[in-house]
């Protein structure tokens, strides 16, 4: 049987900090006090990662510095949602035109239209959630309750994909044919032959990233198993440590991010984050996988 630790009081998890080599000043009691209420003790540890080593933190490490970090990766959590929006959009918009314009506003209700049967798991898992989605959202979203009171209770697809997530469209874009897949990666600055494979990884990588971010998890020092597929200009302006690249941080998905959009709509986020890096300075890029000319390369 699983042992359950006991319940901790806020001034015990201050103690236990202090004892583990955290500094924490007399006068900042009541401002940790907060903190730990305000965002959860376990939820915190994984924010100290980088200041402790078997439980024991490093001799400069401070209350400061901790309250820094996880300020500015929910800082960096609202640029990311942010751009990526502008991605999402994007892409529900010229599936569902593409798609549209081929076979037509109802056209996606008909597997032979898409590349699958209907019994591909993929194909329905994106219609029960959208099912889902429209019934719950039809009363206070008026463009669909407007449909279906007096139009059709079958969307056409450009409406239809606003009911869908980031990740779901981009399941989606794998199930149109090869030539409109094709079609959205060309117009979206993707060449090569295999462009549609490329973009496919893109739209994944980028579903997982703002699926994190939505949901208030750690990007700071955090490793991403799934590694986005990029050009080998893009590979050599990423970080190296110890002889080996950094493909599993942050920096290489900001390199998605940047491939995806304009750099009129990049620049925006650049600047935030050169805020967020102003703000906080005792928090490192580095372990986002920044290198150390990362502004000249975003």
């Amino acid at each position: 049987m699983m042992t359950i630790k006991p319940f901790v009081p806020i001034d015990k998890q201050i103690e236990i900090l202090k004892e583990r080599g955290l500094f924490i000043d007399d006068k900042q009691i009541d401002v940790a006090q907060q903190f730990l209420l305000n965002n959860n003790y376990y939820r915190i540890s994984g924010y100290s990662l980088t200041l402790r080593q078997n439980n024991q933190f490093f001799k400069n490490a401070t209350l400061d510095t901790l309250m820094q970090i996880y300020e500015a990766d929910r800082r960096m959590r609202h640029v990311i949602l942010s751009i990526s929006e502008i991605i999402e959009v994007r892409i529900k918009s010229m599936v569902s035109h593409f798609h549209s314009e081929k076979h037509g506003p109802l056209g996606y209700q008909d597997i032979n239209n898409l590349n699958c049967s209907s019994s591909n798991p993929t194909y329905l898992q994106i219609k029960t959630k959208a099912e889902s989605q429209k019934n719950n959202l039809k009363e206070s979203e008026l463009f669909i309750k407007h449909h279906m009171e007096h139009k059709n209770d079958i969307l056409p697809f450009w409406v239809y994909v606003e009911v869908l997530t980031l990740s779901d469209i981009s399941k989606l874009y794998t199930l149109l044919d090869e030539d409109l897949q094709k079609k959205v990666a060309n117009i979206l600055g993707f060449k090569s032959n295999n462009n549609y494979e490329i973009l496919k990884n893109l739209l994944h990588c980028i579903a997982i990233l703002r699926n994190i971010c939505a949901h208030g998890g750690r990007l700071y020092n955090r490793l991403f198993v799934r590694k986005p597929w990029l050009s080998k200009k893009e590979k050599h302006l990423l970080r190296k440590e110890n002889g080996h690249t950094v493909y599993d941080k942050l920096f290489s998905y900001l390199l998605v991010l940047k491939s995806m959009t304009s750099p009129q709509e990049f620049q925006l986020a650049r600047e935030h984050i050169t805020l967020v890096q102003n703000q906080y300075p005792l928090v490192d890029l580095r372990h986002y996988g920044f290198p150390d000319n990362w502004q000249e390369i975003l």
